[in-house]
């Protein structure tokens, strides 16, 4: 449903304020404070601030969401309170967070919004509107792309963003807000998108919101009122032409040509100026009435919207049938929705089948296998469904956004999913059955029954997943699947007997459905099955003289010379298998209660998707808006106060090196630049100095086609820098700058690169780099559970080992966190998506600060400003300007935007567009260059701003592009810049000493220490574990309680509780596996930049391992063994073992998560992994039945060798009851008063009804006994090779985590002399 388009609206808002509660406190802690202000149609209110300002706190309250605090205030519409219900009509919120559906493209997206907003249109104007909003927003040459995300390639982040605004607009809102519109985008594009949003608002009456953080000139001219935060509070709120005039009213005039939203962000920005001079901007506006400053006119309210007709509403009906329309369209294309598991679902019980092909031989021996067997195709392809989850919870961040923005009802989406899920569901099952029913040799005559029984078992625990995917952490959805998985596994029946486990917790049994559909799944597998041989009639009651046993009750033997005593004995036919099997899966039977156990199965389905469509109306109709509550004086609230300053602060005790609060943080002083050029001067005559260049870089991508030219990225880019200097590399977005850093920092990438890349001279290879140079990427790579202080400490250990004492070291700390503006933030944890820490911002200074403690001789840097305000921005380049002078460094770096602040800190600046150079040299000399060629520079403008406009097609033409770039071509400056950045050159200069980075041994030491401080704060290495994985044991301990009877009933279950014992610890290994894949790249970064080595790494946290799960595996056992009433003789081996078998998972974890950048990938590895580990452990088939090459899994995996210490260690030193000793062939009396001869086993039960169940008294015998049905086990002591095994596994596992490792980071791209191929354009390499 489209909203009131056309209406005139006022927002207004007054008294807001945020509160958050403190730790530990009992006085809250205020985010905002007491704001006012309003934006009436036609207009755009544009929100600025510094990192930490209270922008985004804001926008969320204005849009109502539920943030944690405590909102208080007034918002109006109209004169009406804004609640959920008026937002949802008449607001539209583009959150900073791109939430697109990946596989739909361009089109595609804006053509089911508008069928969903707008039904009143046909399928003609429909296109029109379509193809007109996206050449408004300038997508009209991706219509076809689709949105892509971290999996699939697809749209540019600055081209997401364009989509977003354009779904938003499609409702016509009267209201829109906007959080970072232009985030991710060039200059040209920015003002493009703000003056549309400004003709948005002009011809539709749409009063614009939104959030903007560094603001070049040009975008600031599109604002029409502005207001300014900091610490919270307004600083300036009013016309944005006008905020000049009102600072020069309270003693803070803008110098001339001076970007106002660049200057007093400066003036408010807490970390680069004085906390005194912040408060004193704040308490001059708080002397003011808080109206608009500039506005002398006041706008009256509309029509109250609850009083205005509604537009044409779209019906459940057609949202139902566009929403579904688009779910099928989504199944198709997402790979991991349906065809992944498909495949998975296929392979797996093909291998399954495989494995276990002896079973098709019906025979009494291959019973117990078969069940396993067709168990396992059913229990482990639900596993798959774990995907699912991953992929719902991404849909339901699309969905949560479009229903809060009223596209449609919650109940249309979730019903149009479960349309899609039906008819997939039996597909699914079809891929898993069919090989099932094929290898198995399965009577075809029950496929029917078996299909249905099989699909509504997946759709139940599919609509589990589904319920499961609306955690705001996909973690801990995924998570609560898994485990809500094996409780399913644990009660299905086969496992436990349902009247041995103690209430409440037997409810399981008859509430998870796979119990219910093993029953009816099994019945119908095994009632048609033809019979079996092995089997001997006889008379119940009396004498088999074939075994001296007595025949049992079913009227049945067997007899043969693998099995003399009979022990393994099931029956004929598939109705009195099944009635044997139920001695052991007391769900078995010879009634298949196929209605009743799909009724309680489609009613399980039914309730969890219940519970979704609830949870999705709460979290989105009912909680998904927080009107803020009336507001109060009497709440106390902690406010920052002038008398904070940061000159007394300390930490640990610690005094710590102030801030400084003066401008030279923001810009250098003219003393300070003359400093710098003598002290260059100086230096000349030393022979020693930087000289860092490149020639004719190109870089080519190969064609997919034989007939098509390779595509060139780059083509013929020069240039150098000096010590001292800062090269800047701008241009537009797909100008090429990070194709050409990845080019100079021997980066591995798509194509190849060819040209010259020297340092003084001296061509520069991989291994110069990482001695000289390092690099800053875009994305920020540091560990969550470290501070800015902790991580500048590790560096400065590993890389100055010239700095011997602590107090050296500290104060070198304490000198880079004053530099980098982190002081406030020292001790504040790094963060990351289990927990917040550090903005935005304050993690691009961590970066950058981390890689100046190595003192480089030059610095490369991807977009070192991005996501930090203006004054934040100048800092960083000031900051790298004295570095650059000071450490005798050149810098090169690529900036996205930059301000004219941040411009006047380089020294030299490289313009490429297309991939060619637009102009490369002084910064000085650019408007004299292009002046010349008849292309000048605005005076007025941020001289960045011009070029970029100047080389952009989208704010020129293309046309005008080429002219500049061919004059660039055609120009003197050219060929010099060429000749003079080519090694011969250069003088032969020696590079300036440097400090000495610590020796291998002692840069071990420090990683290890490092690694250890992160095993004991890091939930998702050991800690977690540790708390979590004893309870899990607890709880199959009681679940399993009647196990801690030694009878022969219970022989089997307290196998079945070992296994969960050595299966369930082992699975929670994948916390290391996301843990490792979420760091990967943080170590991946260290060691590119030579902080340590891989050996290093490696035996750190080996070193790391061994002790943490030694020390899990006894907090586990002491619950096993307790709970489980083992007895505790063999207790540290088993402890030992189990250790080493733990570890075995975890090194597997790390390899994967190092070998798959996606951890969902890596974690459906392991879990196949796992799962094969499990079931060739010994316990569900023996080694001897499967076949060639297959079997090798049973001994290449590690559960196996650990099952079968296990299994030495619980049973061998135990007695069972129910079983007699006899002396073999000796006459016994049972208690019926038959007399029999003693079985060649050496023991006897007597009262036992069947074959089956008779496992012996001893544990040797018990032993045995178990071993003709689980043949990892026996009664002979193996447990020294056993161990020995598990070991070399770890071994074999490490080397291949090192060389994955090695691969990840040594892998290089060196440029290479080309020569074009005569018979195409394409590029040859030497």
């Amino acid at each position: 449903m489209a909203a009131m388009k056309g209406e005139k609206v006022r927002l207004a808002f007054e008294r807001l304020s945020y509160t958050v509660p403190v730790k530990g406190s009992a006085v809250a802690k205020a985010l905002l404070t007491d704001i006012k202000g309003e934006v009436t149609s036609g207009h755009v209110l544009a929100i600025l601030g510094p990192s930490g300002a209270g922008k985004t706190t804001l926008l969320n309250m204005l849009t109502l969401q539920q943030s944690g605090g405590t909102p208080t205030g007034y918002i109006n519409v109209n004169g009406e309170p804004l609640t959920t219900a008026l937002y949802d009509r008449t607001c539209a919120y583009v959150e900073q967070t791109d939430t697109l559906w990946a596989s739909l493209t361009v089109r595609e997206h804006l053509a089911y919004a508008t069928s969903l907003f707008r039904p009143e249109l046909d399928e003609d104007a429909k296109a029109v509107a379509v193809n007109s909003l996206s050449t408004a927003v300038g997508l009209e040459e991706f219509m076809d792309t689709r949105a892509g995300n971290e999996i699939t390639r697809g749209l540019s982040s600055g081209n997401k963003r364009r989509l977003s605004v354009a779904l938003a607009l499609v409702k016509q809102p009267n209201i829109l807000f906007l959080d970072e519109p232009t985030s991710g985008v060039d200059s040209a594009s920015a003002v493009r998108m703000m003056s549309f949003l400004q003709k948005v608002a002009a011809e539709q009456n749409v009063a614009v919101v939104c959030t903007i953080h560094q603001p070049p000139a040009s975008v600031f001219a599109g604002f029409d009122n502005t207001m300014v935060l900091s610490l919270g509070k307004i600083a300036y709120f009013g016309k944005a032409s006008a905020m000049g005039a009102y600072l020069t009213s309270i003693g803070k005039a803008p110098p001339a040509d001076t970007n106002p939203a660049e200057f007093i962000l400066d003036l408010v920005n807490k970390d680069f100026t004085s906390l005194v001079g912040v408060k004193e901007v704040l308490d001059a506006w708080g002397e003011t009435s808080g109206d608009a400053f500039g506005c002398d006119d006041k706008v009256a309210d509309g029509k109250a919207l609850s009083l205005v007709e509604r537009g044409v509403e779209t019906s459940f009906g057609k949202q139902l049938a566009v929403l579904t329309d688009r779910s099928f369209l989504v199944a198709r294309r997402e790979p991991l929705a349906y065809l992944v598991r498909l495949v998975a679902n296929f392979g797996a019980t093909l291998f399954f089948g495989i494995i276990y092909i002896e079973t098709r031989e019906k025979v009494q021996a291959q019973i117990n296998s078969r069940t396993f067997f067709l168990m396992f195709c059913m229990g482990i392809p639900m596993q798959f469904i774990l995907v699912s989850n991953f992929i719902y919870h991404y849909q339901w961040l699309s969905l949560k956004k479009e229903v809060k923005d009223g596209m449609y009802h919650p109940t249309a989406a979730a019903v149009a999913s479960w349309i899609v899920q039906a008819p997939m569901m039996f597909v699914l099952a079809l891929s898993s059955l069919l090989p099932m029913y094929v290898i198995g040799d399965l009577p075809w005559s029950s496929f029917g029954i078996v299909l249905v029984i099989y699909a509504v078992a997946f759709w139940s625990f599919e609509g589990l997943a589904q319920m499961l995917s609306v955690f705001s952490n996909v973690i801990i959805g995924l998570f609560a699947f898994l485990n809500l998985y094996f409780a399913a596994f644990l009660f299905c029946g086969m496992f436990v007997d349902p009247e041995d486990v103690i209430w409440p917790i037997r409810t399981f049994c008859y509430f998870m459905p796979l119990g219910w559909a093993l029953q009816s799944y099994m019945h119908g597998l095994m009632h048609d099955m033809p019979d079996h041989s092995g089997t001997v009639a006889c008379v119940p009651g009396a004498i088999v003289n074939a075994t001296g046993n007595v025949c049992t009750s079913q009227g049945f033997y067997c007899y043969s010379a693998d099995d003399p005593s009979g022990a393994v004995c099931y029956g004929k036919d598939g109705d009195t298998i099944l009635e044997s099997l139920s001695v052991q899966f007391t769900i078995f039977g010879d009634e298949g209660h196929y209605a009743r156990n799909i009724g309680f199965i489609i009613a399980f389905g039914i309730l969890t998707r219940v519970g979704y469509v609830t949870l999705c109306y709460v979290k989105t109709k009912l909680y998904g808006g927080q009107a803020p509550g009336a507001p109060s004086n009497s709440v106390a609230v902690a406010i920052l106060s002038g008398d904070e300053s940061d000159d007394n602060d300390t930490r640990g005790g610690n005094k710590v090196v102030p801030r400084s609060k003066s401008g030279a943080d923001i810009t250098l002083s003219e003393l300070e630049k003359s400093a710098m050029d003598a002290s260059a001067a100086t230096r000349k005559a030393d022979g020693t100095g930087v000289v860092f260049a490149f020639k004719n870089v190109s870089y080519s991508i190969a064609s997919k086609k034989k007939n098509e030219p390779d595509t060139r990225v780059l083509q013929n880019v020069s240039g150098s820098v000096k010590e001292g200097e800062i090269l800047a590399i701008v241009g537009p977005s797909g100008a090429g700058k990070t194709i050409l850093l990845d080019v100079l920092t021997f980066n591995k990438g798509p194509g190849a690169p060819s040209g010259e890349i020297s340092l003084n001279g001296e061509k520069m290879k991989r291994s110069d780099f990482v001695k000289s140079a390092i690099y800053v990427p875009r994305e920020d790579n540091l560990w969550p559970t470290m501070s800015p202080r902790q991580h500048l400490l590790f560096a400065f250990k590993v890389y100055r080992s010239d700095l011997t004492s602590v107090e050296s070291r500290d104060a070198e700390v304490d000198d880079l966190l004053q530099l980098t503006g982190l002081t406030s933030c020292a001790d504040t944890m790094a963060g990351g998506f289990l927990f917040k820490g550090l903005s935005g911002g304050q993690r691009r200074r961590l970066s950058l600060a981390v890689a100046l403690v190595k003192q480089p001789s030059v610095i490369i840097l991807d977009e070192p400003t991005s996501g930090l305000d203006s004054a934040a921005a100048a800092a960083i380049l000031t900051l790298l300007a004295r570095v650059a002078s000071a450490r005798r460094a050149a810098v090169v770096c690529t900036i996205h935007q930059p301000s004219a602040l941040v411009f006047a800190g380089f020294h030299k600046v490289l313009v490429v567009s297309g991939g060619r150079v637009a102009y490369c040299g002084t910064r000085h000399a650019m408007h004299e260059y292009f002046g010349r060629i008849k292309t000048p520079l605005s005076r007025d403008a941020n001289p960045a701003e011009a070029v970029l406009d100047l080389v952009s097609k989208e704010t020129t033409s293309a046309a005008q592009v080429a002219q500049v770039l061919d004059g660039w071509d055609a120009s003197s400056e050219s060929t010099q810049i060429a000749e003079g950045a080519g090694p011969d050159a250069t003088q032969n200069l020696t590079l300036p000493p440097r400090t000495t980075q610590s020796s291998g041994v002692l840069s071990a030491w420090h990683v290890f220490a490092r690694q250890t401080r992160l095993a004991l704060v890091d939930p998702l290495q050991y800690v977690g574990r540790l708390f979590i994985v004893p309870q899990l044991v607890l709880f199959f301990g009681v679940v399993y309680i009647a196990s801690r009877k030694l009878n022969q009933k219970q022989v089997p279950f307290r196998l079945f509780y070992l296994w969960w014992c050595l299966a369930l610890p082992a699975c929670m290994s994948i916390t290391t596996l996301i843990g490792t894949n979420r760091d990967a790249l943080s170590v991946v970064y260290e060691l590119r930049a030579g902080m340590y080595q891989v050996w290093s790494y490696v035996v750190s946290t080996s070193l790391v391992q061994v002790p943490a799960l030694f020390l899990l595996s006894v907090a586990i056992n002491v619950c096993c063994f307790g709970v489980g009433n083992w007895p505790w003789d063999h207790f540290m081996s088993y402890v030992l073992a189990f250790a080493i078998t733990l570890w075995v998972f975890d090194s597997l974890a790390q390899l994967l998560a190092v070998l798959f950048k996606n951890p969902v990938i890596g974690m459906l590895a392991f879990l196949g992994y796992w799962s094969s580990s499990i079931v060739f452990c010994g316990l569900v088939f023996r080694a001897t039945d499967v076949v060639w090459p297959f079997r090798l899994f049973y001994y290449m995996l590690p559960l196996k060798w650990m099952f079968n210490v296990a299994g030495y260690a619980v049973y061998m030193p135990s007695t069972f009851t129910g079983s007699t000793p006899c002396a073999v062939g000796t006459q016994v009396t049972l208690a019926s008063g038959v007399a029999m001869a003693c079985p060649s086993s050496g023991f006897f039960c007597d009262g036992i009804g069947t074959s089956f169940g008779c496992w012996g008294s001893s544990g040797k015998q018990v032993l045995d006994t178990m071993t003709l049905s689980y043949e990892s086990i026996g009664s002979k002591d193996e447990r020294g090779l056993d161990i020995g095994i598990l070991l070399l596994m770890v071994f074999v596992l490490k080397l291949a985590y090192v060389a994955v490792l090695y691969v990840n980071f040594a892998a290089t791209d060196e440029p290479h002399n080309v020569k074009k191929s005569k018979s195409r354009d394409v590029i040859e390499v030497k």
